[in-house]
């Protein structure tokens, strides 16, 4: 019986060593890829353990949004998570005094686990959202690196409420 628990433990041990070594393996695997996959958009998994297939790329720069650190590559969700943010900027910038948003890490070509940062963003369906008042939507590419959010509330202290079309 104390053979079987040490084989047991064992195996518990190695098998927990591989998943975790399987993990950092597939952050530098889909890191590396410069392009999503040739497949039907579809997420697989969950939030921090997941993947994206069919991804589609948030343009760097558009009428009411600019991509924020694209230097990271993570500019890529799933389609319906692009068409939010593109009708969700033109929602800002018509209720609101901003010109539009600053959009962050949406998630990889690929999604899966990033070589930095969060663990979340694997699916294409979470975003960073920047709260600085996005007024000039000419940012360089430089500006875009060295520039950061700020915490921000309406007047009121209350959330905005923003009507979609």
């Amino acid at each position: 019986m104390f053979r079987l628990k040490i084989l047991l433990m064992i195996f518990c041990l190695a098998f927990s060593v591989q998943a975790a070594f399987a993990e950092k393996q597939a952050r530098y695997l889909l890191g590396a890829m410069p392009l999503p996959s040739n497949q039907f958009p579809n997420s697989y998994g969950s939030y921090s353990k997941g993947c994206l297939a069919g991804g589609q790329a948030m343009l760097e720069s558009g009428p009411t949004w600019q991509v924020m650190r694209l230097s990271r590559g993570r500019n890529w969700g799933h389609p319906n998570m692009i068409s939010f943010l593109e009708r969700l900027s033109k929602a800002v910038a018509k209720e609101t005094s901003w010109n539009g948003i600053y959009i962050g890490d949406i998630s990889q070509p690929r999604g899966g686990p990033m070589i930095s940062g969060h663990v979340s963003h694997q699916l294409g369906l979470d975003v960073d959202i920047w709260m600085l008042p996005a007024k000039n939507l000419n940012l360089t590419k430089s500006e875009r690196e060295s520039i950061s959010s700020i915490d921000v509330r309406a007047k009121n202290k209350k959330n905005y409420k923003l009507q979609l079309d």
